[in-house]
């Protein structure tokens, strides 16, 4: 009996054990993305579209706070001086939190995300007026806020190389004080860069 008794508890006892090595083992690449998302926790792209659509200097900078989530902020820089491109901004700064899902293939910081941002900008109007038989034109530059949400796909190479695509809408909060202010601002790109 007692002989049994010991039996029984030893295979227990090696049970345990071995369920207990089983959960405390990462596979290799786990492994490999916990290290990556450890050391290489800063990213630093630039936004294609901005530079080939307009004359327009458009850069990110994002810091990896865990293999789910990040914080970054946009920079946006129109050189566009031409008439007609009023509706663009003169100047924009974005900071962002984002949250990255599927954890299961796409971690590290990388694959689709949601995020939620504010954004600080400046905008002209160009509005024309008609006196003493002649068209007189009035630029004003106006500061606007907004808040937004957004989507994205990140991917990341091995080495760092990094392609982010997203689009987001924010909601403007009336600051500006235009009579023709949008209701509404866009927050979309292209980017390329390196994570480092």
């Amino acid at each position: 009996m007692k002989k049994q008794l010991f039996m029984i508890l030893l295979a227990i006892s090696v049970m345990v054990k071995a369920q207990d090595n089983t959960d405390s083992k990462e596979t290799e690449s786990q492994r490999s993305m916990t290290e990556f998302s450890k050391s290489k926790r800063h990213s630093l792209s630039l936004d294609v579209i901005a530079g080939l659509a307009f004359p327009a200097f458009n850069p990110r900078y994002e810091y990896v706070l865990n293999k789910y989530s990040g914080i970054g902020a946009d920079l946006n820089i129109n050189f566009d001086n031409e008439k007609g491109s009023e509706i663009l901004e003169k100047f924009s700064f974005s900071p962002y939190y984002r949250q990255y899902f599927f954890s299961k293939e796409d971690y590290g910081a990388k694959g689709f995300y949601g995020e939620g941002f504010l954004k600080f900008y400046t905008y002209e109007n160009d509005f024309n007026f008609w006196f003493d038989n002649s068209t007189n034109t009035n630029d004003k530059t106006y500061f606007e806020t907004a808040v937004g949400v957004g989507i994205g796909w990140k991917w990341v190479s091995d080495s760092g190389f990094l392609i982010d695509i997203n689009g987001g809408l924010g909601r403007n909060l009336g600051f500006a004080d235009d009579p023709n202010e949008r209701d509404f601002t866009g927050k979309f790109g292209l980017n390329f860069g390196w994570q480092f």
